[in-house]
Parts: C-alpha cells; sequence; structure tokens
C-alpha cells in the first residue's frame, strides 16, 4: 500500500514537473520573439508604450501629443507613425525616434485613422471618412502622393502584405454600420494600387487582420459576442485552411491580432464585456468592457494554451511588434515593478 501511494506520489510530481516544464518551454520561446509597443491611458490620456514578449521592461516613449492610438513601425524602426486626436479630428503624426521630433502627417478635418506602414518602407495605408464613407487610401512617407484605394463598402483595418504588393483589409457591404442596419462583414485583399480587389472571406464582427511575414496565411479575429466570443482565426491568402487559434467564449474578444516577425506567434488584446448588453443597447465603451490585456497564442494553433503578457490596460491596446531595427534603454527592475503598478492602477 505504501508503494502504491510513494508510486502515485511520484506520478503527479513527473507529471506536475512535466507540464511545469512544457510551461517554461513556451515562454522561454516567447521570450525570444522580441518587443511589442503598445497604447493604454494613464491619467485620462493614451500613450505609447514598449514591453517585451515575457512581460518585463515595460516603458513609456514619450511623444509630443497625447491621446494617440494605433502606431505602426517603419521597417528600420527609426520611425513611428499614429493617429492623435489631440487637435480635435484624429489626424497622422510621424515621430522619428532618433531625433524625438515629431511631424504632422496628414490634417484634415475629417477622420484620419488606422496608419500601417508597408513593409518596403515607402507608404503608409490609413483609413479615412473625408468622402463620406470609411475608405482606405496610401500615402507616401514623406506625405505626398495620396491616393484612394477603396470605392465601396465601410472599410477598416488594412494590412499590408511582407512584399508590399497587397493590401488585406475589412469592409462592411449592404447595410449602414453606423446606422445599425444589418449588413455583411467580409474580408477582403487589393493590390498596393487599389486595383485586383478579391474577396477573400466572410465573417461576423472582424476586428483586425494580419499578414503572415512568410505572406502565405492571413490571421483575423471575428465571431459572434453572445456565442462563443470574437476569436483568433488563420487562413491561407486564397480562403481556404480555415483554422480556429482561440477560444474565448461569450462575451469576451480576442481582437487586433499581429504576426511576429518569425511567424511563430501571433500577439493580440483580450477584453470581456463587463455585463451583458440588451439587443440594441448602446453605451460608452469604457461601461461595456473591462481592463484589456495582451496575450500571445502559437500560430500554428493545436490546442496551445495563450500566453498573458499584461494586463489592466485601457481599451484600443493595439498590439504591434517593434522591428529590430529600435533599440531602447530597459529601466531597472525596481522602476519597472513600481510604473508597471501605477499603469494598472490608473487603468482600473
Amino acid at each position: 500500500m505504501i508503494h502504491m501511494k510513494l508510486t502515485l506520489t511520484w506520478m503527479i510530481l513527473c507529471t506536475s514537473l512535466l507540464l511545469s516544464s512544457n510551461f517554461l518551454v513556451i515562454n522561454s520561446e516567447a521570450a525570444a520573439i522580441g518587443t511589442l509597443s503598445f497604447t493604454s491611458k494613464h491619467e485620462g490620456k493614451s500613450y505609447l508604450y514598449l514591453i517585451d514578449s515575457t512581460g518585463q521592461n515595460l516603458q513609456r516613449l514619450a511623444t509630443d501629443n497625447a491621446n494617440i492610438g494605433s502606431p505602426t513601425w517603419s521597417p528600420d524602426g527609426r520611425f513611428v507613425a499614429y493617429q492623435s486626436n489631440h487637435a480635435g479630428s484624429p489626424d497622422l503624426y510621424v515621430m522619428d525616434m532618433r531625433t524625438k521630433k515629431t511631424r504632422t502627417l496628414i490634417d484634415h478635418p475629417e477622420r484620419d485613422l488606422w496608419p500601417v506602414w508597408s513593409p518596403n518602407g515607402k507608404w503608409i495605408a490609413f483609413v479615412s471618412d473625408r468622402a463620406g464613407t470609411m475608405d482606405i487610401y496610401r500615402i507616401n512617407a514623406n506625405g505626398s502622393n495620396l491616393r484612394k484605394l477603396t470605392n465601396k463598402g465601410d472599410n477598416q483595418s488594412p494590412a499590408w502584405s511582407p512584399d508590399s504588393q497587397w493590401i488585406v483589409y475589412e469592409s462592411y457591404r449592404g447595410g449602414n454600420h453606423a446606422a445599425g442596419i444589418a449588413g455583411r462583414h467580409f474580408l477582403y485583399r487589393m493590390g498596393s494600387d487599389g486595383g485586383r480587389s478579391k474577396q477573400i472571406r466572410g465573417a461576423r464582427n472582424l476586428s483586425g487582420c494580419s499578414w503572415s511575414p512568410d505572406g502565405k496565411q492571413i490571421a483575423y479575429a471575428a465571431g459572434n459576442p453572445g456565442d462563443q466570443g470574437i476569436n483568433i482565426y488563420v487562413i491561407d491568402t486564397d480562403g481556404d485552411n480555415l483554422r480556429k487559434l482561440t477560444r474565448v467564449g461569450a462575451g469576451a474578444w480576442a481582437t487586433e491580432p499581429a504576426w511576429s516577425p518569425d511567424g511563430q506567434w501571433i500577439a493580440y488584446t483580450f477584453k470581456k464585456e463587463a455585463r451583458r448588453l440588451a439587443p440594441g443597447e448602446r453605451v460608452p465603451i469604457a461601461e461595456a468592457f473591462g481592463d484589456s490585456a495582451i496575450y500571445l497564442v502559437k500560430s500554428i494553433g493545436e490546442g496551445t494554451e495563450p500566453i498573458e503578457v499584461a494586463n489592466g490596460l485601457s481599451i484600443g491596446v493595439d498590439p504591434e511588434w517593434v522591428p529590430e531595427g529600435f533599440l531602447s534603454v530597459s529601466p531597472s527592475t525596481e522602476k519597472l515593478n513600481t510604473f508597471w503598478g501605477k499603469l494598472k492602477q490608473a487603468n482600473q
């Protein structure tokens, strides 16, 4: 009997060590990925932060403008473009990380949103409603040669292919999104000049997309919040081979997928509804959700558990991988812990 108990205890111990070892291996792999940038509110204003893939070395980047969102990096890591409404309606800005100087990329009375830098460094795609509908535009990184790329639908969340020849985006068609009139969401791709537009897949409640570094797959967020939640999916660029990477459950949202440079991981924002809303009920977004978090999930799926990187964040995190060319000085562990604690408290 004693022998059986010792054997059982040994089996449990070995199993626990094995599971712990697997967990450590996964986090060890994640540690080698790199650094994420994200935005979060602190004392009423949204700022740009950096954190590595293990949840360490948090720091806030100083920018000339507050209330920023949707940061996107130049391929060499020297510049970061973002949207900010500090002057009224959202406009686009570019900051030189070497000189710390900021220039206005686009200043227009209507909204300019979701900038995304092309991998070849030449262009920045973005979304604007200056023509009456949400359309995708392209502009040179120096602010010249503005070009409208879409002409149908209510479009958002552009993402570049790694060769800068294609853009995948979300399009809402057949209804009026702002008025709550039912339509359909579709994932589209088009050439960098706006031509050769093709529907990839229809989905409910699309909420962000990202092209894999090898150009073969697209990650996107979609689903039904009241059923299985909004989850992260991966498909081939032709719409085949659909795979579901997360299973967040009803009332939870996994959004804004961002593919890691090595293609092995996908970062995303996680948030959960603070309470179940009645059909047609509209409340401020800060009341509809609790805090946000950043997670990593293996791009191959196969039942791997997501890894939490950071939590206690505000809504609108916009995770983005920072290019290797960007080098920053990490704060000390003491400063890190204090700062991270203050950041989480400010968002509670």
